[in-house]
């Protein structure tokens, strides 16, 4: 992983070593994803539905929670075949970040044809759906259901089945999934709002519109319902331009997967920025042990000033995650290695612009 790419122009190396989490059980694990299939009480669902909804989630669970074990076994035999000299806690934290990879595969995979067309008619219509009632930090299940809510009583049978279809894939081998939409829809849609002429975009909502244009609010800071409204603000844009169905659905679901970072948000503390200028290592990445690389497109205005930096792509790899993309953990090393560039704009090679660099994430040894 220490090796530049030959279409790379700069290469940096970030070390941190992990501070490792009092983990040394399941539970954590079982109630982490208890949490992310509860529905809100306030949650405004016809009664067949909740209960549909509620036995589903419940046999997931269940059957979830029972193959944690195994999955902890799975974990002790991989470090044992591979001679790694494994901290007691090592396997519970690479079972935790299998479960949550798990929940971001299930929020991007797609369903059925039937399931697909009808998410796209919720997705293009006017009924709203994006209030949750729930920490946005474990809304998954709950903001799928919300959509069905929005269907006639008689279509819903037939999404709650591809629902369950879709959970059994859990732990299984999944089919390769879409690439990450460049730029993400919510980097897209506050460029157009921000620099576009308003004749040539759609209104905004009134909250919308004075969260963005008036308070300057940054996507991070919205409110769960309000970046919902964006994110099918800018999949409506995207159907006016011409995009593909298919891509404007990836495009939002990915926009609306809840990543690591947002899902364990308060969990942990950056660390300061380094005085050498080092790029930060993410407290959350040592965690769960993740590395990779990151490689950043940089374009700057006529004064050499950042106009704009954007990831070009991800590598990363998470203890606990063989066989799939770590897709909930790709994000991981992407504000540090965005603030890196904004700070670094004299790695510019002559007459390059834009340009790419990339950006190494590794892991010391664990402390003994």
């Amino acid at each position: 992983m220490r090796v530049c790419l030959p279409l790379l122009l700069c290469c940096a190396t970030a070390l941190a070593a992990p501070e490792p989490p009092k983990q040394y059980s399941l539970d954590g694990v079982r109630n982490d994803l208890a949490r992310s299939f509860t529905l809100p009480a306030a949650l405004p669902l016809d009664p067949a539905l909740r209960s549909a909804a509620d036995e589903i989630s419940a046999a997931h669970i269940a059957r979830i929670q029972a193959l944690l074990p195994a999955w902890l076994e799975e974990e002790n035999q991989f470090n044992n075949a591979t001679g790694k000299q494994a901290q007691t806690w090592e396997p519970y934290v690479a079972v935790w970040a299998r479960m949550l990879n798990e929940l971001g595969l299930w929020q991007l995979e797609p369903g059925d044809a039937a399931y697909e067309s009808a998410t796209l008619a919720i997705l293009r219509g006017s009924t709203p759906f994006c209030n949750l009632y729930s920490d946005a930090r474990a809304s998954d299940y709950a903001a799928r259901i919300a959509r069905i809510q929005t269907l006639p009583a008689a279509q819903r049978p037939a999404m709650l089945a591809a629902e369950r279809e879709l959970l059994a894939h859990w732990g299984k081998p999944r089919a390769t999934l879409p690439a990450w939409p460049q730029p993400l829809p919510q980097d897209a849609a506050l460029r157009l709002i921000k620099t576009g002429k308003p004749a040539a975009r759609p209104a905004l909502t009134p909250v919308l519109a004075s969260e963005l244009l008036g308070e300057r609010k940054p996507y991070q800071d919205l409110p769960q319902a309000e970046q919902c409204l964006l994110q099918q603000w800018w999949f409506k844009y995207s159907l006016q331009q011409g995009v593909a169905p298919a891509t404007a659905l990836n495009a939002y679901r990915y926009g609306t997967m809840i990543n690591v970072t947002e899902r364990l948000a308060g969990m942990v503390d950056q660390p300061p920025a380094a005085a050498s200028g080092a790029p930060v290592f993410p407290t959350l990445a040592a965690r769960f042990l993740a590395h990779g690389a990151s490689i950043i497109e940089v374009q700057l205005d006529a004064n050499g000033k950042l106009q704009q930096a954007s990831m070009a792509e991800r590598k990363v790899e998470v203890p606990g995650i063989r066989g799939v993309r770590p897709v909930a953990f790709e994000t991981l090393f992407d504000q540090s290695a965005l603030q890196y560039a904004a700070d670094h704009p004299q790695i510019q090679p002559a007459g390059k612009n834009p340009y790419k660099f990339q950006l190494l994430w590794t892991m010391p040894e664990a402390p003994k």
